[in-house]
């Protein structure tokens, strides 16, 4: 029993002191009576389960108390566990910080005893953290997307991670990826050869000339076109009407509505909730408007249409057709002549 308490003992010399000043823990003002004693019910309780070989809940109790108390001993012990489950470069992070820790002399002796201390641990941890290098022959490494863990990397080596079991996918346009799994070992530094094959290259096809493509072809294409405009303006004209149709009903019958609503002398519908009437007026609205949108852009579509009829008449080369303005003694129009 003795043991477990030599941590909280060792703290709570250093957070019962009453004059530390602020300089000392790098925070604007002096912890409160309440989170010292926060603070060292969870150290004390991540001490706990550090001697248990519980390291994940040592860590969440040591960074719990060191949010109440800006201790160097507490993210030590933090940083300690970090290294017990083998996530070095997190605790070389945490190290370091109790490292850079700015302390005075007027700073309790716990908080530079911790700070000397991690500065040994932290020297110790930098050898026991391994390295990975990437080689990539084949292709430019410039044209490979290249991912550490489902991560993307821009480098090939050597990168630093934790001990254990890293998948590398290495992938190239056109080409299936290439993964490799590779477990380190602290200390190691291992290098993954990927052998890569590059995309092949877009095949080129040259135009035929111009005197192969024959007057039938272009006669289809041009009688397609034809077909494709008449279509759409006599689609687009109809439902261009239909739609107007439908958006005036619609808008008389909003009209009508709200002058029933409004038959009172008040608006019946600022009240809450409102009617069923107005819920039925504002919906005649609405559908007013979306029946005139829709027409709007079915004569669009009948202009788009007509104009690529007009272009398809015009525009032969071959067999030119002649557009001319037909004005007898009842009638005017046009008069369109040409191969078709």
């Amino acid at each position: 029993m003795r043991s477990r308490r030599r941590l909280p003992l060792a703290l709570l010399l250093a957070l019962a002191l009453p004059a530390v000043p602020a300089t000392a823990m790098s925070r604007p003002a002096q912890p409160t009576q309440a989170a010292k004693a926060a603070a060292l019910a969870l150290a004390d309780k991540g001490w706990e389960h550090f001697q248990a070989g519980r390291y994940e809940e040592a860590l969440a109790a040591f960074r719990d108390a060191y949010d109440q108390v800006h201790a160097p001993p507490i993210l030590r012990y933090a940083a300690r566990s970090c290294e017990r489950l083998g996530r070095l470069i997190e605790a070389r992070s945490l190290f370091q910080r109790v490292v850079d820790e700015p302390l005075d002399a007027r700073a309790p002796p716990e908080f530079h005893e911790a700070q000397a201390k991690a500065r040994v641990e932290l020297a110790a941890l930098a050898a026991r953290i391994p390295t990975l290098e990437i080689a990539i022959t084949g292709v430019a490494p410039s044209a490979v997307e290249l991912t550490l863990d489902g991560e993307p990397v821009f480098q090939t080596g050597p990168l630093e991670r934790d001990p254990g079991e890293h998948t590398v996918v290495a992938s190239v346009p056109g080409q299936a990826p290439v993964t490799r799994t590779i477990r380190l070992s602290e200390g190691a530094k291992e290098r993954v050869a990927l052998v890569l094959t590059p995309a092949p290259a877009p095949v080129t096809r040259s135009a035929p000339p111009s005197g192969n493509v024959t007057h039938a072809a272009r006669s289809d294409v041009n009688m397609a076109v034809l077909v494709g405009g008449g279509v759409a303006t006599g689609v687009g004209a109809a439902t261009g009407v239909l739609f107007t149709v439908l958006a005036n009903n619609r808008a008389g019958d909003a009209e009508t509505q709200k002058t029933t609503l409004l038959a009172g002398g008040r608006n019946p519908c600022t009240t809450r909730p409102a009617p069923a009437a107005c819920t039925a007026q504002s919906q005649a609205v609405n559908e007013s408007q979306l029946y005139s949108n829709l027409a709007f852009w079915s004569f669009a579509g009948a202009g788009v249409g007509l104009g690529t009829l007009l272009y398809a008449l015009v525009h032969r080369p071959e067999a030119p057709v002649q557009v001319t303005p037909a004005v007898g003694m009842n009638d005017v129009g046009l008069s369109v002549g040409g191969a078709f």
